[in-house]
Formats: C-alpha cells, structure tokens, sequence
C-alpha cells in the first residue's frame, strides 16, 4: 500500500483555465430534470421557471457511454489516469457519478452561475455552474470525495469569494483524501501500473505537440490526413469532411462525438485558413 500513496500524489495534478472572476447569480430551489444527456457533471435543472443545462466547475467525471471515436479515446484516456485495468470500470463508474448526482439533487438545490458559456453538445446551450446541495454542500467537493471525479477543468471564485487558486488547493486536499480512502473509482486503482500508464500519455502527449507542429487546413485535409490527429478515427474524420466549409476551429464543435475535452486536444493540430 505505500508504494500507491506517493506516486499518485505526486501525479495527483490537475488542469486549470482561470475564467474570469465574474459575478456569480445565486437561484434558489431548483431542481434536476431527467434527461438522457445528463451525466455526473452536467445535466439539465429547472430554475426561476426556466430550463438549464449546467456543467459543473472543477470537476471531470468519467465518461457514460462508449459509441464514438471521441468517446472511446476520452475512456482510454481516463482509463490511464486512473490506472485502471479495465476500460470498462470507465463507464461503470460514470454512470454511479450519475447515479449519484440523481439521488444527491433530488431535493431543491442552489445554482450559483454567472452563465459563462461551457462548449459541448445542447440545444439549449450549456453554461458553467456551482450546485450548492440543500445541506450547504458544493457537489463538485462531494463528487471528488465520493471517487467519481478528478479535480479538472474549468475555474472560477467560489461563491463565498474564495480565490480559484485556493478552491484548486482544496479540492486537491480532498483528493488526496479520495485516494488515500480508496473510494469509488480509485478502489480499482492498479499502483503497479498507475506510473506506467500516466507515462504512456504523457509520451502520447509530446509525441501530438511535435505532430502539431504544423496544423492542417480543416477544409482541404484529406481523410487520411484528418485520422493522423489525435482522437480522430475513421468515422470522426468522415463527419468533419461532411460538415465543410469551417469558418474555425470552433466550429467542430459542431460535429456529433467532438466536444471541449476533444477540441482541447485537436485545436493544436488544425486550423483553417481563409
């Protein structure tokens, strides 16, 4: 058991955007919706009479569904992360954090949002939040807690004000926490290959700058070449061709399977020339 608590602490690291610190908006006694789209971080509610999809600040929970290249390279990715044998438990385990998040948001709760735009797929937009629990818990602190979440994504002041580089600081704190308890997922955690396989995409990772070096035009790149980025296999490639003219990158997130977490990983190797 020692050799697994000082590695993964070490690698325990997260990624951090700081958004600018605007005014967070507080509704009270909203409620979820049921929606098949809704997953352990973002999901629709109901508030002041309207319909919203929130995705949480913060946190990254494992991915529910498995049908699209994007999708399958997002497993496998946080398949490595979490060092897991199994691709499998990826999916298992995504859907608890759903499953949680349902039981957890089933009395009224507080949104605490200043509608900054969050990408991904939604006809309604989505937009970043904070989910203050009716006992005064943040969710996002829960969902770590509970080992259904990393500590990854997008930032902003807390609602009491705090600083996002001190939030970073606790949520980190009450990682660690998760890792040393062994909770959810990090219970199927494998210390043995852990290191091995956070090697394996970090080398991936430099291995994609240098392949970036050069980006392609997302309007004359062929199929062939499209595949060459990562997380584009034959299908994702063949629906970019089909959504042509690009007017920019942004525009993939348009494309069915490609949403930020996607994009974040393609934008360095395309672009689109006028």
């Amino acid at each position: 058991m020692k050799s697994f608590l000082f590695p993964i602490l070490v690698l325990s690291c997260c990624l951090a955007t700081a958004l600018p610190a605007a005014e967070l908006e507080t509704i009270e006694n909203a409620t979820l919706v049921e929606a098949g789209l809704n997953d352990g971080d973002s999901f629709k509610v109901k508030a002041d009479g309207k319909e919203l999809h929130l995705r949480l600040y913060y946190v990254d929970c494992l991915e529910t569904a498995a049908g699209t290249d994007a999708e399958l390279e997002r497993i496998r990715e946080q398949q490595y992360h979490f060092g897991l044998e199994d691709p499998a438990a990826v999916v298992r385990f995504g859907k608890q954090a759903t499953d949680y998040v349902k039981r957890v948001l089933s009395r009224p709760f507080a949104i605490h949002t200043s509608y900054a735009k969050a990408p991904g797929g939604s006809a309604i937009g989505r937009h970043y939040a904070f989910i203050e629990t009716q006992d005064g818990r943040d969710l996002g602190h829960l969902l770590v807690e509970q080992g259904l979440a990393r500590v990854h994504g997008e930032s902003h002041q807390a609602p009491d004000r705090t600083p996002s580089k001190f939030v970073w600081k606790e949520l980190r704190d009450v990682l660690d926490f998760a890792m040393l308890k062994r909770n959810g997922i990090w219970k199927e955690t494998d210390p043995e290959r852990l290191l091995e396989l956070r090697k394996i995409l970090l080398e991936e990772e430099m291995k994609w700058e240098k392949k970036c070096d050069k980006p392609i035009d997302l309007n004359t790149a062929s199929n062939e070449q499209l595949q060459e980025i990562p997380r584009v296999g034959p299908a994702t490639a063949a629906k970019i061709t089909a959504g042509r003219p690009y007017e920019s990158v942004e525009d993939l997130l348009k494309i069915p399977g490609i949403g930020p977490k996607t994009l974040a990983k393609i934008r360095p190797c395309v672009t689109v020339r006028h």
